[in-house]
Order: C-alpha cells, then sequence, then structure tokens
C-alpha cells in the first residue's frame, strides 16, 4: 500500500511539473517554418505572418481606445505570439485572441478592464473593419508587392484586403464614418454578446491552459524597461534617440521578435538603427558598445 501510495504522489507530481519548454527562445533562423500552423496545418509563413499582424493591429487599436498603457499592449502582443508557437492558427481565430491576450495583459499589468469593455471595443472595431474604415494601412501590408492583391490567399500565400459589400465599396470615407457614428452599442443582453462573452472567457482558458499559467515574467522581458538605461549608460543625450528606440520596440511587437531574441538584444538593435537615423555615433573601440550589455557572440 505505501509503494502504491508513493506512486500515486509521483504521478501526481509529475502532472504539476510546469512545462520548462515555455520560455525557451526559438532559432531566428527558423522563423516562419517552425510555428504549429506551418507544422501541423501547413499554413504558409507569409499568410501568418499578416494574420499576425492583423491580430496585433487589433491589440494596438484595442489598448489605444481602453486607455492602457504601452507595457500592457507589449504584454498582450507577447501573450498573443507565444500562444500561437503553442497551437495553430487553423485552431483559434485571431480575433478571439486578441481580445484574451488584452484581457489577460491588463491582468498581469494590474492594468484590468472589465470584460463588457474589452466587448465593446472590440466590437468597435469589427464594425470598423467591415466598413473599411481607415483600412489603406492594413491595404499596404497585405499587398503583394506590386501594388496588387490576390483573391486566394492558400494558393499564392499572401493574404488579400478585407472583404466588402459592393454597397460598402460605394460610401465615401465620410458616410461610413457617419454610419459607423449612429450605430448603437451592442445590447449585454443580446446572443451576440452572449457568444462574445463566451468566446472571450472560453479563449482565455485555452491560453492559460496552454501557457502553463505561467504570465508572471512576460512583463520584465520587455525591451523597452532596458532603452532609457542603455541611453545613459552610453551617455547619449539626444531625447530623439530614446523615443525613437521606445517607437522601434513598439514596432517589433508586431512580430514575434519576442519569442527569438533576449529583450536586451532587441534594446541594444532598437538602439542602434534610432543612433542611425539621428546620426549618433558609438564606440566601437576597443569592443563594440552592445558587448558591454549583451556580452560577444562566444558568450
Amino acid at each position: 500500500m505505501a509503494e502504491g501510495a508513493g506512486d500515486g504522489n509521483r504521478n501526481e507530481t509529475e502532472r504539476t511539473v510546469v512545462d520548462r519548454t515555455l520560455k525557451l527562445r526559438l532559432s531566428p533562423s527558423a522563423a516562419g517554418v517552425d510555428t504549429p500552423s506551418y507544422v501541423q496545418d501547413h499554413i504558409l509563413p507569409e499568410v501568418e505572418w499578416v494574420h499576425r499582424l492583423c491580430g496585433t493591429s487589433l491589440i494596438s487599436s484595442a489598448t489605444r481606445l481602453l486607455r492602457m498603457s504601452a507595457s500592457t499592449y507589449a504584454s498582450a502582443c507577447a501573450i498573443f505570439h507565444r500562444f500561437y508557437h503553442r497551437v495553430s492558427l487553423a485552431k483559434y481565430d485571431v480575433w478571439s485572441v486578441a481580445m484574451a491576450s488584452v484581457l489577460l495583459a491588463g491582468k498581469i499589468e494590474e492594468d484590468p478592464r472589465r470584460l463588457r469593455e474589452i466587448i465593446l471595443v472590440f466590437s468597435h472595431l469589427y464594425r470598423r473593419r467591415r466598413l473599411q474604415i481607415g483600412i489603406s494601412e492594413t491595404n499596404k501590408l497585405a499587398s503583394n508587392g506590386n501594388g496588387t492583391t490576390d483573391s486566394n490567399p492558400s494558393a499564392s500565400g499572401k493574404t488579400i484586403r478585407p472583404k466588402c459589400s459592393d454597397l460598402v465599396s460605394k460610401l465615401t470615407e465620410p458616410e461610413r464614418n457617419n454610419i459607423l457614428r449612429h450605430m448603437k452599442p451592442m445590447s449585454p443582453h443580446g446572443p451576440v454578446y452572449a457568444e462574445w462573452h463566451d468566446a472571450l472567457v472560453s479563449t482565455e482558458n485555452v491560453i492559460l491552459r496552454e501557457l502553463g499559467f505561467v504570465l508572471y515574467w512576460i512583463p520584465d522581458s520587455h525591451p523597452h524597461k532596458f532603452i532609457l538605461y542603455f541611453v545613459r549608460v552610453l551617455d547619449i543625450h539626444d531625447k530623439q534617440v530614446a523615443q525613437k528606440a521606445w517607437n522601434y520596440c513598439n514596432d517589433s511587437c508586431r512580430l514575434d521578435l519576442c519569442q527569438r531574441f533576449e529583450p536586451e538584444i532587441m534594446a541594444c538593435a532598437a538602439i542602434y538603427m534610432a543612433c542611425q537615423d539621428c546620426a549618433v555615433k558609438l564606440p566601437m573601440q576597443p569592443q563594440p558598445w552592445w558587448h558591454v550589455f549583451v556580452g560577444s557572440e562566444s558568450d
């Protein structure tokens, strides 16, 4: 009996050990071909890339409308990208995952928002995209490089501009904004709201399970936290350098760089590009300046 009890305790312990692979960095050279979307469902890297841009674009717009902090935006993007490195795009849509990522990021950043607020904001963004308001930037990202778009993303590896009805295509931008302005918010007592609510709650639970309920370390792994310190150590007095580097870090959230590089490396890369933009020279002798912060290649 004692041996059986011991085996039961050991099995119970094994089931509750935190998955140590959750925080591993992926190889930068394998970007796009090492994700579940490609390996399991053969979704082309270009298609996944645009879906990630779409999801992080939703997160960016939602966090601004909800007046959440920049750190909350970065945490939501990190959760979003890490989830899709464990689960294929074919299983969960980016809308539900983006909503749940914002909800979870608000909790771990101690900047929470009510479920109703998040649902109303994302329903507003959904209406904007259905009316194609402010969609020009998305069209540029979805362009296949020669100014045209493809109608079959699965065949060409590119994603198209969002579809719209003939009626919407005939409306001018002011007319679309006027329609959106007079739309009533979604009723919290209707079946559509209940569907959005269930999707948000269930997706939040899925993300927590896939990431092992371990999210506390994400707010401390953003490259933004290193920018001001590195700039001060480098004795850079041009404030534009810090601002541009910060903007580059914000842009890095659009892709899965947080899954492939350490935050110190990303901060150094952002400062390097910012200094190039502002014509600020950094010391390269006796060793390149970034060795002080991230070490040499041999390290």
